[in-house]
């Protein structure tokens, strides 16, 4: 069937194949939609839909390919590319609000912005877009402050319906999909053409790390930290911590670690005027126990930092394009949970990792999303992650048993799953509150 859709391939091309295969995980599945279109425009897009009306084809859609289970590919389906759709940013000074595409990555939309001095709390990987990190809600910069990006910083959307008609939704005008939008991710009702988001001023970036060697330690140290993390100033402020062993980064090291000792990453970053004032949002972590002052690896004293500064750091634990195959999950820690209840349900999943590549994540948010706002709706004291790489897919097995029986035990003190940590084929953890799911299936 020759297509009539422009920017279309269709499976046999080596262009379809490459196209299929841009995702950020190397584990791509065997899953081979129809055709693959990589609209220019909102017009082509809603030609994509009509198409795939006509022809009886599910269409499965794509932003930047960071998903790491790859759900926008749809056997025998139509996938929509966003990755050149409006790819003008436009900014009106008048109401401080920027428009940009699903396809614009964090990098993209972060340089447009500081030229013209301004900021918005994009995710953390530079390579993520728009369209993913907002329809999952959107874990940006300082969301322990702001909140969730979608649920604070988006204004409207521009949306192409099943049906092929482009509507525009707000909190006035097609409302429901406006509301089901952030915290719906693969599930959204049509396919997100343009983004209008709100600005602020950009400030300085400052941040300080300390890397303790928690091997012998790691329980009370974790407990030391989510202690800590609740007397550092919420606004402008990132808590970052994460595990990962001292061979990471090894050039000759293997599939699992030989060095078995797990470093442990306390980091904050700031938004800030001055390094005076990111060092009062800082100063609860200025004297460390000497029970794990002793354990210090290194310490990376207060300092302005440039945004390809906090992206390098960020791709260290997250390395690409060397053949890694990748899994993750995650739970939405319950705020009812005691913090003890949390360090005995997370520990094997930040401590007992894999793989010699992988790494886990803590992060406190203290989110607590009203389910007549938006999808997303699952109140969380933190999130905590693991994201598990490896190489050779003869481990693939192994691993995916490993984060199932790991996640198994962490969800005793989940309220949930970050919903583009949601793997279909593997737990079925909840994404929304049950009135917020009774209102989606009202939608569907």
């Amino acid at each position: 069937m020759a297509s009539s859709l422009p920017n279309s391939v269709s499976k046999g091309s080596q262009a379809y194949d490459e196209l299929r295969r841009r995702f950020f995980n190397g584990r791509v599945p065997g899953v081979h939609p129809t055709e693959i279109v990589s609209p220019t425009t909102t017009g082509e897009v809603v030609a994509a839909v009509k198409y795939a009306r006509q022809h009886g084809l599910k269409i499965g859609v794509r932003s930047g390919g960071h998903l790491f289970f790859c759900n926008a590919l749809v056997d025998r389906g139509l996938l929509i590319d966003t990755s050149n759709l409006n790819q003008n940013i436009q900014y009106d000074a008048a109401t401080e609000i920027a428009t940009v595409s699903p396809g614009h990555r964090v990098e993209a939309v972060i340089n447009y912005l500081r030229q013209i001095n301004r900021f918005f709390p994009a995710g953390h990987s530079r390579s993520v877009a728009l369209g993913g990190f907002l329809l999952a809600g959107g874990q940006g910069w300082f969301m322990r402050g702001w909140g969730y990006t979608a649920d604070r910083w988006v204004t409207q959307l521009e949306v192409v319906t099943s049906e092929g008609k482009i509507v525009i939704a707000n909190k006035n005008q097609n409302a429901d999909l406006f509301w089901a939008a952030p915290g719906s991710g693969q599930g959204f009702f049509g396919v997100v053409t343009r983004i209008w988001i709100k600005t602020i001023p950009a400030r300085k970036l400052y941040d300080m790390t300390i890397i303790v060697d928690s091997t012998e330690i790691f329980k009370p140290l974790l407990k030391y930290v989510m202690s800590t993390s609740k007397k550092v100033p919420k606004y402008g402020v990132d808590l970052f911590f994460a595990t990962f062993y001292a061979d990471k980064d090894d050039p000759n090291g293997g599939h699992e670690s030989k060095a078995k000792r797990v470093f442990f990453i306390i980091n904050q970053m700031m938004f800030a005027d001055s390094i005076e004032e990111a060092g009062v949002l800082a100063s609860p972590w200025n004297v460390l126990p000497d029970e794990f002052k002793k354990h210090t690896v290194a310490t990376i004293p207060l300092a302005e930092r440039t945004w390809e500064e906090l992206w390098a750091s960020q791709e260290s634990l997250q390395p690409q394009g060397n053949g890694e195959r990748w899994n993750v999950d995650s739970i939405l820690v319950d705020p009812n949970a005691s913090d003890d209840d949390v360090i005995d349900a997370i520990t094997p999943a930040l401590f007992d990792l894999p793989t010699r590549l992988s790494s886990g994540t803590f992060c406190p948010i203290d989110y607590y999303p009203d389910e007549r706002n938006q999808a997303l709706s699952l109140p969380q004291k933190a999130y905590v992650s693991t994201m598990l790489c490896w190489k050779d897919a003869k481990y693939d097995a192994a691993v995916d048993k490993w984060l199932l029986d790991a996640y198994t035990k962490a969800d005793e003190v989940s309220s949930g799953v970050y919903v583009a940590d949601f793997n279909v084929k593997h737990r079925k953890p909840k994404v929304s509150s049950q009135q917020a799911m009774a209102n989606m299936r009202k939608q569907d």
